[in-house]
């Protein structure tokens, strides 16, 4: 996988697209292929019933202006459970470091219909503005937002943006306005004195501003009972779980990307997904891009979390519990051990801490060269 993604990025090879599936335990990456025709060649790959994950290169040619990017997909297959979908975003940082860098994310398409590269660019395009051949004086113009700017003589440094030949040249986020009344709606669930457990946003139809849907109790079925098929939501969710004397707090972000929206409107969402997941950060653990309203239930939550932290459960024999950690379970009775406390934290807004790694002293070395 690592050497079909080098031969993407290289400008001596013809190679623009690379794909890899999510084995069906979550645990590893298997290569799919590689090879040229873009995103209709890598389309032709994906199925139904697994997850996938692939990196397109798209050159194009203004003038004498060569850009060349590279847009990251995930892609999720229709015929998946709703569980299964939702322990795809356990994953997703892990992945998503694996194909780094790159400019864009075409993020959880379900349908091959959707990758295209009319899609790709249309993403593209979105954040870095769409350069245009203009027949008066045979010059270019570059669309910035909802600006169209003329190019001529002196490339405006706008317009450096989109004419970069360098490929490792990435994108910053793109900035979103957020109420203040989202902001008050997130410290109250976020609240241990507030019973509110719910709050949820839209996106504005041009994407530039989140807006207040509501905020209450009832969890991940009254939230969802506020969604709709024409739109993209956003939440956040708070549980709440007590084995014992442990009482156990997690919050939940969720993306909600309605069916009825257009492949293309679907496709630029990705644009403004960093910028949003900072507006709700901190949380535990992501339930990504949800495309039906019955995807969104305490269970699936539930399981999401129960994969990322262990589900501890009643012990019938001696009324204490045990632990799922991975694969293993193991007996909590008397003092909560070391992985226990994981779940058992009150305080609401203790968020996972990453996963450790051990880095050798030379790879520093070489970094720093």
């Amino acid at each position: 996988l690592k050497a079909a993604l080098s031969d993407v990025r290289s400008d001596a090879s013809p190679t623009d697209w690379a794909l890899c599936a999510l084995e069906p335990d979550g645990s590893s990456l298997r290569l799919v292929g590689k090879g040229e025709g873009g995103a209709e060649a890598l389309a032709a790959q994906l199925s139904d019933d697994a997850v996938f994950y692939g990196l397109v290169r798209r050159t194009d040619q203004i003038d004498k202006s060569t850009t060349i990017k590279f847009v990251f997909l995930s892609f999720i297959g229709s015929a998946l459970s709703t569980m299964k979908r939702a322990k795809v975003s356990t994953v997703k940082g892990a992945v998503s470091e694996v194909f780094a860098p790159f400019h864009a994310e075409l993020m959880s398409a379900t349908e091959p219909s959707e990758v295209t590269s009319a899609t790709v660019d249309a993403l593209l395009h979105e954040m870095f503005g769409a350069a245009k051949e203009s027949p008066a004086d045979s010059g270019a113009s570059l669309r910035v937002g909802m600006r169209e700017i003329k190019i001529s003589g002196a490339t405006p440094p706008a317009a450096r943006l989109h004419s970069s030949t360098h490929s490792s040249a990435v994108a910053a986020p793109q900035a979103l306005a957020a109420p203040a009344e989202l902001k008050a709606a997130l410290s109250d669930v976020r609240s241990d004195a507030s019973p509110t457990d719910w709050a949820l946003c839209a996106l504005e139809p041009d994407g530039s501003s989140l807006r207040l849907v509501g905020k209450g109790e009832g969890g991940a079925e009254a939230l969802a009972a506020q969604l709709s098929d024409d739109a993209v939501f956003y939440g956040l969710v708070r549980r709440t779980d007590q084995i014992d004397k442990s009482t156990t707090i997690k919050f939940v972000f969720l993306s909600f990307i309605g069916s009825a929206l257009s492949t293309m409107k679907r496709a630029k969402v990705s644009t403004v997904k960093g910028a949003v997941s900072e507006v709700f950060a901190p949380f535990h653990a992501e339930l990504m891009s949800a495309t039906e309203p019955s995807e969104v239930t305490s269970a699936t939550v539930d399981a999401l979390l129960h994969e990322m932290f262990g589900a501890a459960k009643e012990s019938p024999a001696d009324s204490g519990a045990s632990l799922r950690v991975g694969m293993r379970e193991i007996k909590i009775s008397g003092a909560t051990p070391p992985a226990a406390r994981l779940h058992s934290s009150t305080h609401s807004s203790a968020v996972a801490a990453p996963q450790a790694l051990a880095a050798p002293a030379e790879l520093k070395a070489a970094l720093s060269d």
